[in-house]
């Protein structure tokens, strides 16, 4: 196998910018901060360091728990609408199912009507009840 004509080269000798260990944008060396998260390229250690991480972190999962609650809280209207109308069908087919059953002395149309029944009323108790 002949020997290649020229050397392989690395690309970037250099290293002329510093990924940002929480976003991965490329930064100067010369940058503290990330230009696009603005967190510290500098790799502090100590405990004023700790602190301040502890403290955005935990800002972080406040915020989060915030968005997630407000989100939660919004139900639509033709989602709120629609569980009424499905607890309602449910219950009325199940008191339905239930009287025919015991006209006509069976069992297992009496449990599925009571099943029937159980879902209507934990699909309206549940839209009904306050968290």
């Amino acid at each position: 196998m002949d020997k290649p004509e020229k050397e392989p080269v690395i690309l970037n000798q250099s290293q002329d910018s510093k990924i940002c260990l929480n976003c991965g944008f490329p930064n100067r060396n010369t940058d503290t901060h990330c230009m696009y998260c603005k967190t510290s390229l500098i790799e502090d250690s100590g405990l004023f360091n700790w602190v301040r991480q502890t403290y955005y972190i935990l800002r972080w999962r406040w915020q989060l728990k915030q968005k997630r609650d407000s989100l939660e809280s919004k139900t639509p209207i033709y989602r709120t609408f629609g569980f009424f109308v499905l607890g309602v069908i449910l219950s009325v087919v199940g008191v339905f199912v239930f009287t025919s059953a015991m006209s006509q002395d069976s069992f297992s149309s009496g449990l599925i009507a009571l099943l029937l029944i159980g879902y209507g009323v934990v699909t309206l108790k549940t839209l009904f009840s306050n968290k």
